[in-house]
């Protein structure tokens, strides 16, 4: 491939845009004929939200059908969702046609899809939204402009969705390190990734996928609000979560999955509110119980977006757990069972996948741990990359708090983060007290009891004892609990009891929202700061001309269909175009200077043109950077080597011989071998690369210090290795990648 054929012309785009448009506009109506089938009294936001977790379960089980018998493809996977489309067409269409009055959210008669508010409140959301936006667009147009960076991104998440794609299957175990347990990691926002990639064979889309997300978390945290009539505070206290440095740094421009869960388990607390405030229906038979408790359609919608989180990261067990138990807990004595069911089964649907995968492929859902005394089988981690510490582990150590904790909690969640924490605290504590509705109590004790959690959650202070590093990145573990709190927070009667009040909330989580947002690190630091103004103007100026069009009747319900279509065509076409330029721009420069300051960028440059190749990669480096070598088109089989242990296990290896042998048996055409420490300057050669490098059939691609590209032009040769040095322990168990290490440096004279 040369550097021009990296972008797509224009019928090659076309083609992808149409394969794609295929797959939304199919789960689209089929969502939109089972939300009218069991929801067919909602409207509005709270109908939207119900409609888009329709279609993203089917979008993901779906594939997940397919992809266990190895028929995830550019051509199955389509035709699978217009089968779907059709066949809900026909199961629904008795329901779909039946009167609309089965149980509405309270708010739902309102004139507007957005309620009933005033003019200026309308305009404060817009701020709040376009500020975030804003925000969100530095890091976003980063990514754009010389593709995803961040190390969980090149690690495992997108280094997976280019595998599903590579192989068609889901099933399988695929590995990518022997230091975590990625491999048994939850994985649906990686298939969401790997869609787009089916249709377009190229990940420009990838960058931009969690805007959408942020999009789903706003509209959520609305919708929470609007059956009480207070939709705008609601929106501002989710907000204050999602424009904040912890979602922001590692969320925008990424395929890191927080954002999703979050978004998600927002919808899940969206779906049960708008339930719990439904009106009964005047239909004899309908679902609804006579004292306005939700239907089983509701809770089934619920039950799926709080599995679609459990199934998108392990964080999220927590909360959906919580959530789970409060149902139940709150379902009337003579309903308790069947609202279980209706709740449980599209929970397990829509995020069971992975943990049954699992329980088949090792006999442990959850193989992180042998579960006490029932022995699962669990996979050996013989790697460690440092120390997983919780936070209760410093509980008492004051200088922790003060040296490392608080300047890294007004870093991440801005510096009014007391206030923030507080109130996700004190509300929660005060919505178990005196919560008035079933649902809001319910709601403060998962947000409460979710925050407790993470405090004695592995990891979130991991780093060497007294150093906590993963603190600052772990700090968005606490984000569901922040978002469902300070989102759930305006709804509390104290809160809500009279227009002062709401004003007043709405007023005070405005500002939390604007400040946390606007201190971000990237505006002064991140670049891209006139995109990132760019598209703040652009979000309030969308927002006025939406409203002009609703308010001449040119859009929404009221509209005729003919001017909505119209709208809508002209929104399609400029999608069109911009994803055409999108791709342009982001295909050029992808990956052309990938962390030059450790060496990688030219090893990561000379893959780009790359087709159809296999390679391996060697290295703790090379662990978090893998995704590089895929090449633009995504077509490069690469494969951090290692061995196989025990129950899945996923070890390194430890000598020549069996690296030589490991090279062959994988037909690998080039090896990438990278350090693991970085020693600027102290680090010249790395084992993996003498091991290789020694044998006749290896030509040197290049060389930057420690990291060596090698072409593999013939078999190697395991009994030539003679006395070429084996890793040692602490290259083995992990202690090479502590703070000074010069384990993996062959040592002097070994080089051939």
């Amino acid at each position: 491939m040369t550097a021009p054929e990296r972008t797509l012309g224009g019928l090659e785009y076309l083609a992808g845009a149409a394969e794609l448009a295929i797959v939304v506009v199919a789960l689209g109506y089929a969502s939109l004929r089972l939300r009218r089938a069991f929801l067919p009294g909602w409207s509005g936001t709270p109908a939207l939200v119900a409609e888009l977790v329709a279609g993203l379960t089917a979008a993901i089980v779906l594939a997940q059908v397919l992809g266990t018998v190895s028929l995830f493809n550019a051509w199955a996977y389509p035709l699978a969702c217009v089968a779907f489309a059709l066949a809900t067409a026909a199961l629904t269409g008795r329901a779909a046609s039946a009167s609309p009055g089965a149980t509405a959210p309270a708010a739902a008669a309102a004139a507007s899809p957005l309620g009933d508010h005033p003019k200026h409140t309308y305009w404060l959301v817009a701020a709040i939204c376009a500020a975030v936006l804003a925000g969100w667009a530095i890091p976003t147009l980063t990514g754009i402009a010389g593709g995803m960076g961040r190390a969980d991104s090149l690690w495992y998440h997108m280094p997976l969705s280019s595998r599903f794609v590579e192989t068609g299957s889901l099933g399988d175990l695929y590995f990518f390190d022997p230091i975590f347990f990625a491999s048994f990691y939850p994985a649906n926002s990686e298939v969401l990734h790997a869609i787009p990639i089916l249709a377009f064979a190229r990940d420009f889309v990838s960058p931009l996928l969690n805007v959408g997300f942020l999009g789903l978390g706003l509209l959520a945290s609305w919708a929470i609000g609007r059956p009480y009539g207070i939709a705008p505070q609601s929106l501002a206290g989710g907000a204050v979560l999602l424009g904040a440095e912890t979602m922001v740094d590692f969320q925008a421009g990424e395929a890191l999955n927080d954002i999703v869960g979050v978004a998600l388990l927002l919808c899940a607390a969206a779906l049960l509110v708008n339930a719990y405030a439904a009106r009964p229906s005047p239909i004899a038979g309908s679902s609804s119980a006579a004292d306005g408790h939700p239907s089983f359609g509701a809770l089934g919608f619920a039950g799926a977006a709080a599995g679609l989180a459990a199934g998108t990261k392990l964080s999220f067990l927590a909360p959906v757990a919580l959530l789970t138990i409060a149902v139940v807990v709150i379902a009337p004595r003579g309903r308790r069972l069947r609202s279980t069911a209706a709740w449980s089964l599209p929970m397990l649907l829509a995020g069971g996948y992975w943990y049954l995968r699992n329980l088949v492929a090792v006999g442990n859902p959850i193989p992180f741990t042998s579960w006490g005394p029932l022995g699962l089988p669990s996979p050996e981690r013989a790697f460690e990359l440092r120390p997983g510490f919780s936070v209760a582990h410093y509980w008492n150590d004051v200088e922790v708090w003060f040296d490392w904790f608080f300047p890294m909690l007004a870093e991440e969640l801005g510096p009014l983060w007391p206030i923030v924490l507080a109130a996700v605290i004190a509300g929660g504590a005060y919505a178990m007290w005196r919560g008035s509705e079933p649902i809001l109590r319910a709601l403060g004790a998962v947000a409460l009891f979710t925050a407790l959690a993470y405090v004695v959650t592995p990891l979130t202070a991991g780093g060497e004892e007294g150093e906590p590093i993963a603190f600052e990145w772990n700090i968005r573990y606490l984000a569901p609990a922040v978002a469902l709190g300070l989102a759930m927070l305006p709804c509390l009667p104290a809160l809500r009891a009279t227009p002062e009040r709401r004003r007043f909330t709405l007023v005070a989580l405005g500002i939390l929202a604007l400040i946390t947002t606007l201190t971000i690190v990237q505006w002064p630091e991140g670049g891209h700061t006139k995109g990132a103004v760019a598209t703040g103007l652009l979000t309030l100026g969308g927002f006025a001309a939406a409203r002009w069009l609703f308010v001449r009747g040119r859009l929404g319900p009221g509209a005729r269909p003919g001017s909505n279509l119209a709208i809508g065509a002209v929104i399609l076409l400029g999608v069109v175009v911009a994803g055409f330029l999108v791709q342009r721009h982001y295909l050029e420069r992808r990956y052309e200077n990938l962390s030059p300051q450790l060496n990688i960028a030219e090893a990561v440059r000379w893959a780009q043109d790359l087709r159809d190749e296999r390679i391996a990669i060697a290295g703790v480096r090379g662990v978090l950077n893998q995704y590089g070598f895929s090449g633009t088109d995504l077509s490069n089989h690469v494969q951090w080597l290692g061995i196989e242990g025990e129950d899945e296990a996923y070890l390194r290896i430890p000598n020549c011989e069996t690296w030589r042998e490991e090279v062959n048996a994988g037909d690998y055409g080039y090896v990438v071998t990278m350090y693991d420490p970085y020693l600027p300057g102290g680090l010249t050669d790395t084992k993996e690369g003498l091991w290789t490098r020694a044998d006749p059939a290896v030509d040197v691609v290049l060389r930057d210090g420690p990291v060596g590209v090698y072409e593999v032009i013939g078999e190697l040769d395991p009994a030539a290795c003679g006395d070429l040095p084996d890793l040692e322990p602490a290259e083995l168990d992990g202690r090479s990648v502590r703070p000074g290490s010069r384990a993996n440096q062959p040592p002097l004279g070994a080089s051939p």
